[in-house]
């Protein structure tokens, strides 16, 4: 627990380190040497990687008694994992594919990700991102009001105002609320002027 305690920040960096190293292992073991049962044993480990993130946290709260910067960062980064990591290394994994088959002189990969969704379909799946991103901004900002109270009403003059009792936490509930205002009008822009349809040109 001690060490743990004392090196949080080596370890918590050394995890992303082997995320990383476990991820480019991933794609080298699944199409570079073709092993695909060797990339579910690494898909195993990046599993016990987060389970070892969340233990950091865990053990530091239980340590301290205090909800810290460390532990934000920590639940900054197992959100973006559960909501955003398994989407983005699916566009990852799709990118590979296809530069290893054009390497190999192979017909391109084709998967329902490649199908362009548009108009009211595309809004539809922005608002769903947008909902389950309003969902955890909400969540998380109730927790930080019970466990730390908010400013009296009349100091909170504007948007990016102190609004709860703990500095650490008001760094990070707006910067938070900054991307989360810029998610919420690009998702505006998208009901207002649904996306189109790109137009193929033919010569």
């Amino acid at each position: 627990m001690n060490i743990l305690i004392e090196y949080r920040w080596a370890f918590l960096i050394g995890a992303e380190i082997v995320f990383w190293s476990a991820v480019i292992s991933f794609f080298l073991l699944r199409y570079a040497f073709q092993l695909h049962k060797a990339s579910f044993i690494v898909g195993i480990v990046l599993l016990l990687n987060e389970l070892f993130i969340l233990t950091l946290g865990v053990v530091d709260y239980y340590e301290t008694g205090k909800f810290s910067q460390f532990q934000i960062i920590i639940v900054i980064i197992l959100l973006y994992a559960v909501f955003y990591g398994k989407k983005d290394l699916r566009k990852l994994d799709l990118r590979i594919q296809r530069m290893i088959a054009k390497w190999r002189g192979e017909a391109l990969p084709m998967t329902q990700e490649e199908v362009e969704l548009t108009g009211w379909a595309y809004t539809k799946q922005e608002l769903l991102h947008w909902g389950i991103h309003f969902i955890v901004f909400a969540g998380v900002h109730i927790v930080f009001f019970f466990l730390y109270g908010l400013v009296p009403l009349e100091n909170i003059s504007s948007w990016d105002a102190d609004i709860f009792l703990n500095e650490t936490v008001n760094r990070v509930s707006k910067v938070w609320r900054i991307v989360f205002g810029v998610d919420t009008l690009i998702t505006l822009s998208y009901v207002i002027f649904p996306k189109k349809k790109k137009e193929v040109l033919s010569r």
